[in-house]
């Protein structure tokens, strides 16, 4: 519907959103009654987003594949480290995917999925990024269970020596190696992640080769950047299709790539980015390259943390007061962008925000205040958004940040200390049963000065 927004324009909500009575509706859920029945500020998640999101995606790569008759398949893996909540896993891995891994603690995390049965034979595991050696034991007995599919993603010459040597013991496992992209002309970001292309090349000729017990069947790169329709990301694609298919020649064992994540989710209302678009021209992009060395197109695999998770939660909060100062007009808020999205302090990250209620009044520019006493804690901070568009009125106002379920609880520590003693918010989880009909449960409530004194050792 065409609404009046923040940015002197009228803009079409997505339909996942309507106005009635002035108020905000989202999914058929009153956002006023929300915040009234269960207080500010206030997260909430609404679980089927997570797969729909899955199931959209999957969509996309399958078109993509019968429109160019794509010789691989397509596997959708989601990143554990976006959002770690049991609620937030079992409702993805419904979606019937893959789930990928980044540190020790998630051994056990994964161990408790299939103690629940929620994971089952059938669920493959990538375990990505630095491995200590509680992560490597991890990895090494999990493999040993057999359980389910368990893959390390090689990222250092020292995790590649220890798995030459712990292969002697196990039955033939199955690797991949995260490529560096710092041997690309053109990427200008400093990365400690992955091996050079010539170390890839000559591990694999002088070890992986020769050891039965090992098999590299995937190659694996995250482009920083993020994925996007320029010519940077597409140049450094194209490069690394090259690099596999080289790699390719030497090891017919190699069957994979792993292109790894950064699909953009929506952080503005009006995003119009062409998600089907991007995956159609990967899919393409891969193709050509391969057909061009004569090389069989490789399966895909995607690790979509915040795509997965991200529009599944929005945080609501409450207007205190308005004030002016410095020919600024403030609207402080219940809550702290700096404690509650972080995200919007330390890398300036945009979210939608919209208006809860009183849409109908005329609009005024303000610049949203947190509760904390530092001066780096207000929103928008990107210089080419100075401020939102609030309703003029003194009537109680409510406002939604949406799209905010990835990183926000993990960066901010949930349930530990935050800044200024700022209390995590109350944390609801909305669901439908099997009637479709919308479930309400309180996963967390507020944080109270006991709990925040006991962490601190008043006791």
């Amino acid at each position: 519907m065409n609404e009046r927004l923040w940015i002197h324009q009228e803009i079409d909500l997505p339909d996942e959103f309507d106005v009635k009575e002035d108020k905000l509706f989202y999914r058929n859920i009153d956002l006023l009654k929300l915040a009234k029945d269960y207080g500010s500020p206030l997260r909430f998640t609404y679980l089927p987003v997570i797969s729909n999101q899955i199931e959209m995606m999957k969509m996309y790569f399958q078109k993509a594949i019968e429109r160019t008759d794509y010789q691989g398949k397509y596997s959708y893996y989601y990143c554990t480290k976006s959002s770690h909540f049991e609620h937030i896993l079992k409702k993805a891995i419904q979606s019937d995917i893959g789930i990928e891994i980044s540190s020790a603690y998630d051994i056990d995390l994964i161990r408790s999925l299939i103690k629940a049965g929620n994971i089952t034979s059938r669920t493959p595991i990538i375990c990505n990024g630095y491995k200590t050696p509680e992560y490597q034991a991890g990895i090494t007995a999990m493999i040993q269970q057999g359980y389910c599919s368990v893959m390390p993603i090689i990222d250092s010459k020292a995790e590649l020596l220890y798995y030459l040597q712990e292969s002697k013991g196990l039955a033939p496992i199955r690797i991949g190696i995260r490529l560096n992209l710092s041997f690309i002309a053109g990427y200008d970001r400093k990365s400690r992640f992955g091996l050079s292309a010539e170390d890839i090349l000559s591990f694999y000729q002088q070890e992986i080769s020769k050891n039965e017990k090992l098999e590299l069947s995937t190659l694996h790169f995250f482009n920083e950047k993020g994925m996007d329709n320029s010519d940077d990301y597409w140049n450094v694609l194209e490069e690394i299709v090259r690099f596999y298919c080289q790699l390719k020649r030497l090891n017919p064992k190699l069957t994979t790539l792993d292109i790894g994540g950064g699909m953009p989710f929506r952080s503005h209302i009006s995003s119009d980015f062409d998600l089907s678009f991007l995956v159609y021209r990967i899919i393409s992009t891969v193709q050509t390259i391969c057909h061009e060395a004569t090389v069989l197109e490789p399966n895909i695999i995607t690790e979509f943390g915040k795509y997965t998770v991200a529009e599944a939660t929005g945080t609501i909060f409450r207007i205190c007061e308005k004030k002016t100062a410095d020919e600024f007009n403030w609207a402080i808020i219940d809550g702290s962008f700096i404690t509650h999205l972080p995200d919007t302090w330390a890398i300036h990250q945009e979210y939608p925000v919209l208006p809860i209620n009183n849409w109908a009044k005329n609009l005024k520019p303000f610049i949203l205040g947190g509760l904390t006493c530092d001066s780096a804690d207000y929103y928008p901070n990107v210089p080419e958004n100075e401020f939102i568009m609030l309703p003029d009125t003194e009537e109680e106002q409510f406002i939604a940040f949406l799209h905010t379920g990835a990183y926000q609880e993990a960066l901010s520590g949930f349930g530990g200390v935050n800044h200024c003693l700022i209390p995590s918010p109350k944390h609801l989880i909305i669901d439908r049963n099997p009637n479709s009909i919308l479930e309400y449960t309180v996963f967390s409530e507020k944080q109270n000065s006991e709990q925040l004194l006991n962490i601190l050792g008043y006791h």
